[in-house]
């Protein structure tokens, strides 16, 4: 048979690689020909030919003929890349047959030199392509591109297409070895990477090439972080993050985006590297990594702060006169200057700064009175929330710590906002007005308050646990302190008490009257609204079957059944029998009123009225045979025990029926749900026990 000879049955491809005039294209139209490649050496011995290899170079860097439909225009050069990228086999013979001749990656390397912009389809089709060679011939791929003379000019000149972007970041992370990471970081060095693309943060480029170049950079300082992070020896830096967070290269990029007074987009794109080294750093230290690199990693954002300290007076400028930019229309109305991503951008970069906890930085901030600027925009733009969490953050901040003992207004961050910008009264102020307009007609919450109200609770607490605080909230001026007081004893008591109180003026309460606190079962509205809800579940088939109690559970040789009523049981009240109350009244009422199950179907009025004829014919036909055999053998002298009058037998069956209906009430009672009274199952099958016993000994006659 020819599966025991290993042998398949001829595919099309077959055929055509067997005729003598196959060309390229028909091959590449096959269906099936990048999963063919993997197990067709026939495939491969063409693909690899000397004359069919650099014609699929070409596809994949050469723009397609104009003439050729474009629904298959870029079809060709999508096959040829996907030849490339198989995880295994035959794609290590494509690229051994590429790296060993130079000539082949000259004509890859060759795109490059192609006019800006790039196509960016034909571009990632380059970027894959070349990617998959460097990930299986990664020493040779390196060693090519470091003989290369301006390769990296090559690459930064078309970073503005993401394709190119991400070929730069990927050489980082196709380097599996520490060898050739080293290699591959020292070629960086040589080239200066690092000061190329800080150079093309500059207001004075194109902002795709700044944009791309600052989340080159940015990504460049998380996988330096992520290498730090898995490695697996005591790693106190790294070459390549060294370069990044030095001194020169900040003062570089602050430089670069302040410079001419800077732009929008440069200010930005520089801020968003600066926020990422803070950012990764904090958040490895949060990693809980080895104690070394945790000392470094906090030392290094110490370092970071502290070059950036000199330039926080040109932030300031930013916040104040912020960068032109057209206003914007939004549902509240127009805002002519608003607030812009390179001040919000500023304002989230300054948080990170504070966290760090560098003096210096935190007296220039007082110095400056940045936090006066910080919380007048926060006042100003009501409905920015980007904004108010960051400015919340930072006051949340600033009160977190305790000021040393005998801290002076200029050297502590809290104190200065209390005292130099009179913070409480200003958050009082906005408190109180934001409560006049809301008792106007179709008046508005503002978008801040509850930003306020979290720092005005902040402060309280601050007050309550600090003397320096307080005193100097208590010592204000009799103008300020009157406006805080009646905004603490106000508005924002009111909005605590509101706040706090539980929602409709009790806890939630579950409709599964089983798993609900009978506490809320002390009214005859809420013992009426219990027993609606239970009566209107939808009781699936599983749960009928299950209810109650099982025939063999019932069985009197067997111990008391008591653990599916543990929580009824628990409960503690009296049960009168005689007594007539509202709440009995209420009870009987709905166990008469007819309610149906959800999803059964309405009976119509006759039905219901033959239903109830037939079980009470039913019933007195039941009773009437059972009082006449009783009465057959109470009337029978000769079934009446010795000594036993007829009377003396009447008064025991009623006693017996009175015992044994009180045992079917607390049964009744118990099963409904709506138990009061501690009442267990062996207390019920002992007064039906009680019953038919006393029934045995007086009557002699056997109880069933």
């Amino acid at each position: 048979m020819f599966w025991k000879l290993r042998m398949q049955p001829a595919s099309a491809l077959d055929d055509l690689l067997a005729s003598d005039n196959c060309t390229l294209e028909e091959v590449l139209d096959e269906e099936n020909v990048v999963d063919e490649l993997r197990s067709n050496r026939a495939l491969l011995d063409f693909l690899t030919r000397q004359d069919i290899l650099p014609r699929i170079i070409s596809l994949v860097v050469e723009e397609p003929p104009d003439d050729l439909e474009e629904s298959i225009r870029y079809k060709r050069p999508h096959v040829a890349c996907n030849l490339f990228s198989l995880e295994q086999g035959s794609s290590n013979a494509l690229a051994d047959s590429v790296v060993a001749d130079e000539s082949l990656l000259d004509r890859l390397w060759s795109f490059l030199e192609s006019p800006s912009p790039l196509n960016p389809l034909l571009a990632s089709f380059f970027s894959r392509v070349l990617l998959s060679i460097l990930q299986r011939k990664a020493v040779v791929v390196i060693e090519y591109l470091s003989s290369r003379d301006k390769a990296l000019d090559q690459l930064l000149e078309h970073i503005d297409t993401s394709a190119i972007m991400d070929f730069l970041l990927g050489m980082l992370t196709a380097c599996d070895t520490v060898q050739l990471r080293r290699d591959l970081i020292q070629w960086f060095r040589d080239a200066q990477l690092i000061k190329l693309l800080i150079d093309l943060v500059h207001p004075s480029i194109d902002e795709d090439k700044q944009r791309n170049a600052a989340r080159t950079l940015s990504e460049l300082i998380r996988l330096c972080y992520d290498h730090l992070a898995r490695s697996s020896d005591v790693v106190q830096s790294d070459q390549l993050l060294d370069i990044l967070e030095h001194d020169d290269t900040i003062q570089q990029l602050l430089h670069n985006i302040f410079v001419e007074s800077g732009t929008s987009s440069s200010i930005v794109r520089g801020v968003s590297v600066l926020q990422a080294m803070l950012t990764l750093q904090q958040g490895l230290t949060e990693q809980g990594m080895t104690d070394s690199p945790v000392v470094a990693n906090e030392e290094a954002a110490r370092q970071v702060v502290a070059s950036l300290t000199p330039w926080l007076a040109s932030f300031h400028r930013v916040l104040l006169e912020p960068p032109t930019s057209p206003a914007v229309v939004t549902t509240v109305g127009t805002i002519s200057v608003p607030v812009g991503p390179a001040r919000l951008g500023i304002v989230q970069l300054l948080l990170l700064c504070l966290q760090c906890n560098v003096a210096d930085f935190v007296q220039e901030f007082i110095r400056l009175n940045v936090g006066a600027t910080l919380l007048d925009m926060f006042l100003q733009y009501m409905w920015n929330n980007f904004l108010h969490t960051q400015v919340e953050q930072i006051v949340l901040f600033a009160f977190s710590a305790k000021p040393e003992e005998g801290a002076t207004v200029d050297g502590c961050l809290p104190l200065s906002l209390l005292a130099s910008y009179r913070l409480t009264e200003k958050l009082a102020a906005a408190g109180m007005e934001n409560d006049k307009q809301q008792r106007e007609p179709r008046g508005r919450r503002r978008g801040y308050m509850g930003h306020v109200v979290n720092m005005c609770n902040t402060i309280l607490q601050t007050m309550e646990n600090d003397e320096q605080i307080a005193n100097i909230v208590n010592t204000m001026s009799k103008e300020e302190g009157s406006v805080w007081r009646e905004w603490v004893e106000g508005g924002l008591a009111a909005t605590n008490e509101r706040n706090n109180s539980t929602l409709g003026g009790q806890q939630p309460i579950d409709d599964d009257v089983d798993e609900m606190s009978m506490e809320t079962l002390s009214t005859s509205d809420n013992i009426h609204q219990a027993f609606m809800n239970y009566q209107s579940e939808q009781l699936s088939t599983e749960f009928a079957d299950s209810f109650g109690f099982d025939e063999e559970e019932l069985g009197f040789s067997e111990p008391p059944v008591t653990a599916p009523y543990d929580e009824a049981a628990a409960l503690d009240f009296e049960l009168v029998a005689d007594l007539r109350s509202s709440d009995a009244d209420l009870f009987k009422n709905c166990c008469e009123s007819r309610i149906e199950q959800f999803g059964a179907i309405p009976e119509s009025d006759e039905n219901w009225k033959q239903r109830e004829d037939e079980a009470a014919s039913s019933q007195q036909q039941s009773v009437s045979d059972s009082d006449a055999r009783v009465s057959e053998n109470v009337d029978d002298p000769q079934n009446c025990p010795p000594g036993v009058s007829s009377d003396a037998l009447d008064d025991a069956m009623l006693d017996a029926e009175d015992d044994m209906d009180e045992a079917i009430d607390n049964f009744q009672f118990l099963t409904s749900g709506l138990m009061k009274k501690s009442v267990d199952v062996s207390d019920i099958r002992a007064d039906a026990e009680a019953a038919m016993k006393e029934f045995e000994e007086v009557t002699g006659i056997a109880s069933t």
